[in-house]
C-alpha cells in the first residue's frame, strides 16, 4: 500500500485534544517565531529527516552538491516517513529535532496546531512551477507550511490485450468490463478496490461533490456531503457494478495489483506505485490514462502531496529555508524524477517515461485530501459503509449512518465546540 495511504489511515488520537484555530499565540509572538534565529549567519551544519534508503541514496548526492554551493555540511537521518510527525514531537524540543522533515500533506494541520511546523514566506518568483494543487494542500489556515516534492493520484491502467484504445468515458468503461469479465475464468474487465474510500471517491464524490464543504480557503467540519444526493446515486452505481461481478468482494487491492500484473483485468484503477513492475511483465500491452470522464465531467481522485517541512525549532530557518528550496527546484525534481520514476510537485518537470506522463496530467486534475486532523475521522465510517454497499445494504442507509459517524466523532473530540 503507498505511503501517503497509510499515512492517511493512521490515527493519532492525542492530536485532536488541540485546538482546531491554531497554537494559542499573539501576532506578537507569530511574528517573533517567523523572526526567530533567522540570521543568514551560515550555520555549522544542517539536519534533514529523510524517508528510507533510496531518500538517503539519492539526497546524499543532492545535498553533497549543496554543500558545494554554499560550504554548509548537511546531515541525513533516515527516519520513516510515518515516525516522523511523532518523533519530531518528542525530538525538536529538546533540541534533537531536524531544520528540514518530510510528511504527507494530511499532516499538515497536525503538524502546525502542535506548533512544530513554521510558517513560510515565498516570492511569487519561488513559487512559480509549482503544482497549485500541491501548494493548496500543503497550506494550512492561509498558511504555508511546506513546498512538495512528490505528488501522487490513481489513473486508469488497461491492458492492450483486451482494450486497444485509452477508454475516455465511464460508459466506454462499463462497456469493455462487458465484453470482457468472465470472473469463472478469473478474467476481469475492469477492477478497482471499491470498498477503500482511497480508492473509490473519484467514483462517489463528482467534482462538485465534498467530504467536508470548504468556505475560502477553510474547511468546515460541521458541513459534510457523504450523504449528498449525488453521492447517494453514485453508491447505487458501485453497488451494481459487484452485482455484475466487476468488482470481486474478496480481492483487495494487493490482490488486483497481481492480478493485473498477471494479465488477467482489462481495467485497473491504481497509482503509480507498481508502474515499473507492471512495464516489466506487460511490455507494450501495458497503457495508461487519465481517468475517464462521468457525466461530462472529469473524474478528481484524491492528490497526495508528500513535501519539505521547515521545523519550528529550527536555529538557522534561513538556511534551511534555502535548502528546501534547493531540495524542490526544477533541476533537483527533474533528477529525481528521472531517477525515482515518481511524480513530482512541479508542472515544470517532465517525466520520460510515457506511462508516468498519464499520472502527470491526472495529478493537474486531483483533489487534495483534506489536510485537517479531522479528516481521520473519515476513513473508518466511509470504508464501513463501502464495503456494506458492497454486501447489499441500501446505499442511501450506508451513507447516512457514515456521515453521522463522522459528525458525531468529531463532536467528541471537539466538545468545547458550540456549533
Amino acid at each position: 500500500m503507498n505511503k501517503m495511504l497509510k499515512a492517511a489511515l493512521l490515527v493519532i488520537t492525542v492530536l485532536f485534544v488541540l485546538s482546531a484555530c491554531g497554537p494559542n499565540r499573539s501576532q506578537k509572538d507569530i511574528e517573533a517565531a517567523l523572526n526567530r534565529d533567522n540570521s543568514k549567519e551560515k550555520p555549522e551544519q544542517l539536519t534533514m529527516w529523510v524517508d528510507g534508503d533510496a531518500q538517503m541514496a539519492f539526497y546524499k548526492k543532492i545535498t553533497a552538491q549543496y554543500t558545494k554551493k554554499t560550504g554548509i555540511p548537511v546531515r541525513l537521518v533516515n527516519v520513516a516517513q510515518n515516525d516522523q510527525l511523532e518523533n519530531l514531537s518528542l525530538d525538536a524540543p529538546a533540541g534533537k529535532g531536524p531544520d528540514l522533515f518530510f510528511l504527507a500533506h494530511d499532516n499538515t494541520g497536525s503538524a502546525y496546531l502542535q506548533g512544530l511546523a513554521a510558517e513560510l514566506d515565498f516570492t511569487d518568483e519561488q513559487l512559480k512551477g509549482f503544482n497549485k494543487q500541491a501548494l493548496r494542500a500543503l497550506n494550512y489556515d492561509n498558511k504555508q507550511l511546506a513546498l512538495p516534492s512528490i505528488v501522487e493520484s490513481t489513473a486508469l491502467l488497461y491492458n492492450k490485450k483486451y482494450v486497444k484504445t485509452a477508454p475516455k468515458t465511464i460508459q466506454e468503461v462499463e462497456a469493455n468490463a462487458d465484453r470482457i469479465n468472465k470472473p469463472d475464468e478469473h478474467q476481469y474487465g475492469f477492477l478497482f478496490d471499491g470498498r477503500d474510500p482511497y480508492f473509490n471517491y473519484p467514483f462517489m464524490f463528482n467534482s462538485n461533490n465534498y467530504v467536508f464543504k470548504k468556505i475560502g480557503d477553510k474547511y468546515d467540519v460541521h458541513q459534510t456531503g457523504i450523504n449528498d444526493p449525488q453521492v447517494i446515486k453514485n453508491g447505487k452505481r458501485l453497488q451494481k457494478w459487484y452485482e455484475k461481478g466487476y468488482l470481486p468482494k474478496a480481492a483487495n487491492h494487493n490482490i488486483m495489483i497481481g492480478l493485473f500484473k498477471d494479465g488477467q483485468v482489462g481495467q485497473f484503477v491504481t497509482g503509480p506505485w507498481n508502474l515499473t513492475e507492471f512495464q516489466q511483465t506487460l511490455g507494450d500491452d501495458l497503457g495508461v490514462t487519465t481517468l475517464p470522464s462521468d457525466n461530462g465531467m472529469k473524474m478528481r481522485p484524491y492528490l497526495g502531496v508528500r513535501g519539505w517541512y521547515l521545523s519550528e525549532y529550527s536555529k538557522s530557518k534561513y538556511w534551511a529555508k534555502d535548502l528546501m528550496l534547493y531540495l524542490t527546484s526544477r533541476d533537483t525534481l527533474q533528477k529525481y524524477t528521472d531517477e525515482r520514476n515518481e511524480i513530482t510537485g512541479r508542472l515544470d518537470v517532465k517525466s520520460s517515461n510515457p506511462n508516468l506522463k498519464a499520472f502527470e496530467e491526472q495529478a493537474k486534475n486531483a483533489e487534495p485530501m483534506p489536510n485537517i486532523p479531522e479528516m481521520r475521522q473519515v476513513w473508518t465510517p466511509m470504508a464501513n459503509a463501502s464495503t456494506f454497499i458492497s454486501e447489499g445494504q441500501d446505499p442511501k442507509q450506508a451513507l447516512e449512518d457514515a456521515n453521522r459517524d463522522i459528525q458525531q466523532n468529531i463532536k467528541i473530540l471537539q466538545p468545547n465546540d458550540n456549533k
